[in-house]
């Protein structure tokens, strides 16, 4: 679609706006049909059916796009992470949910020192996140500053300790 809005975008001004409001009134006509889906499948099937549903990939998509999923975000996120701790195993076991910003769909997420090598870290929190919760327009990170440098203490030498 984004390929799509592009070109219009291309072909100038108004072609652009007339894609645009296309899109946006397609996606009112797609939303107030899945409403109506989960309306009467929490009707026939219960809340149990929605929430199977909601567990699918592509339909949880959808229902989060049109903001019908029926777990919260915030939960949604923490699953995520919980989703990224387990596939990192020790490497994620410092990865923790710093903040989330709903109205700009923003996700800060603390990586701990032993988080490991951040890039791969970062790549599977993201996707995780993706997963979970793809109305999240972005995961930001923060990193916790590296502890105080270790001293070596050992045994003084024999000859050493002699002259004390």
């Amino acid at each position: 679609m984004e390929e799509l809005l592009g070109e219009l975008a291309a072909a100038g001004e108004g072609p652009a706006r007339a894609g645009e409001d296309l899109v946006r009134a397609l996606m009112r006509f797609y939303g107030a049909g899945l409403e109506q889906v989960v309306s009467v499948v929490r009707v026939a099937g219960g809340e149990d059916l929605v929430h199977r549903l909601g567990a699918d990939p592509l339909v949880a998509a959808l229902l989060a796009l049109h903001d019908l999923h029926p777990v919260d975000l915030p939960t949604r996120v923490g699953h995520a992470l919980d989703t990224a701790r387990r596939r990192l195993g020790s490497h994620g076991a410092g990865i923790a949910l710093e903040g989330l910003e709903l109205d700009s769909g923003t996700v800060h997420v603390r990586l701990g020192s032993g988080c490991g090598a951040g890039g791969t870290v970062r790549d599977v929190v993201r996707r995780a996140v993706g997963e979970l919760a793809p109305e999240i327009a972005a995961v930001e990170f923060v990193t916790e500053p590296a502890g105080p440098a270790l001293v070596q203490i050992g045994m003084r030498p024999p000859e050493l300790a002699a002259g004390s």
